[in-house]
């Protein structure tokens, strides 16, 4: 069959076509990799511009990583955000230490765009700008007008105010993954499904958390029993309830004074209807007066 003139042009067009689709298939092929890389290199040195940190490991893809040092221990956290600000959405990057003091911010990283006027917005680029956060904490990053610590850009306060507004609010979002892990199995004794805790007073009571959700609270207590002091920690969930008690130590009398140890008289604290042992009177009876007396302590932290 004889093609015509027309056809055989058509014919090497869609060629040429499918040949160059194969072409940028096989390049794009080889450079997907090595551009993702690269892209991972420039989020990861802003990552070490806003703190002192050996690496960084993934929490939220592309949003918080936990920092932590050459032996994998936490040293902070940093997260990024994007507050609006007279232009358009800011790009912000925080880190902030185990205490929840900043450690140093970044303000439209490399790569990234700033939309805010030339001139006036824009100067929240400025390195005197983002230096003043550093060592602040989330109650101080407020515009001095604002009743903070931050001076505003002359000309600029919308810029300027939307930077701590967005700090404040990832602040507040992701300092939950600052918890302590290290706690965790001491406290899921009698909050079970406790994951890490916040120090509400040191040694003393703390915030379950798991993951960022909190579950309650839990808290040491003493009283003196019919021969020695003894501790106890308790878990109260959300809900106000008691969700388990242990006794950590006491030297009551064995048999009698040391049945508080029984889980027969603790699950009733769980219940709401604990009652003294016959026979350990005087231990039992100071337990439960020491966990009500807590209670009224430490349930102003959940309300």
């Amino acid at each position: 069959m004889k093609l015509s003139g027309k056809v055989i042009p058509l014919i090497m067009l869609a060629a040429v076509i499918c040949l160059s689709i194969f072409v940028l298939s096989f390049v794009y092929a080889f450079t997907e990799a090595p551009a993702d890389t690269a892209a991972n290199r420039i989020a990861f040195a802003d990552l070490h511009r806003v703190i002192d940190a050996y690496d960084f490991v993934s929490i939220r893809p592309d949003t918080v990583w936990q920092a932590v040092d050459s032996t994998k221990n936490p040293v902070g956290i940093v997260f990024r955000l994007f507050p609006k600000g007279y232009a358009g959405k800011i790009p912000v990057t925080a880190g902030i230490d185990l205490a929840g003091i900043i450690t140093g911010i970044t303000i439209a990283g490399q790569g990234e765009i700033l939309k805010e006027t030339r001139g006036l917005g824009s100067r929240i680029l400025e390195p005197w700008f983002a230096e003043q956060f550093k060592g602040k904490s989330e109650y101080q990053v407020k515009l001095k007008k604002d009743g903070g610590d931050i001076d505003a850009i002359t000309g600029a306060t919308v810029s300027s105010r939307a930077v701590c507004n967005g700090i404040n609010k990832g602040t507040a979002a992701f300092k939950c993954f600052l918890a302590d892990t290290t706690k965790k199995g001491f406290i899921s004794k009698v909050l079970p499904d406790a994951g890490q805790t916040i120090d509400i007073i040191k040694d003393t009571a703390w915030y379950a958390l798991r993951g960022c959700d909190t579950l309650g609270i839990a808290f040491v207590g003493f009283c003196f029993g019919y021969l020695d002091t003894i501790s106890f920690l308790v878990g109260v969930g959300r809900d106000s309830n008691i969700t388990g008690i242990e006794i950590q130590q006491s030297q009551e009398t064995e048999g009698m004074g040391e049945l508080i140890r029984e889980s027969e008289f603790l699950d009733k604290f769980k219940q709401g209807k604990p009652e003294a042992i016959t026979g350990a009177t005087i231990s039992s009876s100071a337990v439960i007066k020491a966990v009500d007396e807590a209670m009224k302590r430490f349930i102003v932290y959940i309300k």
